[in-house]
């Protein structure tokens, strides 16, 4: 029988957090290594945050009925999106206030050529997800302006005509190295009626989702990634 060491690291930290509820971090083990969550806590406390909006390169439409449209939509998308998201998450600085940023400059133009440039046939008939590593070749790919600091850009990835939601990439990165500090997939509700407006309301689902079940609640995003 394999014996558990008491002076064990892992469980000498994970004492130490029951004992002491007070420390602001939290704990976990995922393939043999352990996470300290409190990397989540100087995401929120990194001052300014420079939002680089929306970036539809990487995004697939589930809708079947909707093959054979797919080049016409593409004339129109993600450009109708963009505007509409802009209304929605942006004005009034929405984005800053809900991520509780006292500075957040918004440079959706800094990637608008990555982020227009969708594939002929981004409406394909089945479900359609990509991994991390597509995520961190993403970010490579931007030119920015700024040579360090903190970014936060969105990537759809998903939207789903069958599940009437969409799925997107949240990812802060460290903008000098472009290397991910917080990347983690979230679901949103589709509603409303047009193209334009019913799969951009998933995305604002999306985002609130984030919000409120991840970013608001630091403690246990055992499914996120670095």
């Amino acid at each position: 029988m394999m014996k558990t060491s008491l002076f064990n690291p892992i469980l000498i930290l994970l004492f130490t957090c029951l004992i002491f509820p007070g420390i602001q971090r939290a704990v976990a083990q995922d393939d043999g290594k352990v996470i300290v969550w409190d990397k989540f806590d100087t995401i929120r406390n990194t001052e300014p945050l420079f939002y680089y909006g929306v970036d539809f390169s990487h995004l697939r439409v589930s809708d079947g009925s909707k093959i054979l449209k797919s080049h016409e939509y593409r004339r129109h998308y993600p450009n109708e999106w963009l505007d509409f998201l802009e209304k929605e998450t942006v004005r009034f600085n929405r984005v800053g206030r809900e991520l509780r940023k006292e500075s957040l400059y918004y440079k959706q133009n800094e990637i608008l050529p990555v982020s227009r440039s969708m594939v002929n046939d981004f409406i394909i008939a089945g479900s359609y997800s990509f991994p991390l590593d597509t995520v961190k070749n993403a970010l490579k790919q931007y030119a920015l302006t700024e040579k360090d600091g903190l970014g936060l850009v969105l990537l759809p990835e998903n939207f789903n005509k069958r599940e009437e939601q969409a799925r997107m990439w949240v990812v802060f990165f460290d903008i000098q190295s472009r290397e991910v500090r917080w990347a983690t997939e979230v679901y949103g509700k589709c509603g409303g009626a047009g193209y334009t407006a019913h799969w951009g309301s998933g995305i604002v689902d999306g985002f609130k989702n984030f919000i409120h079940k991840k970013y608001r609640v630091p403690r246990y995003p055992m499914y996120d990634n670095f």
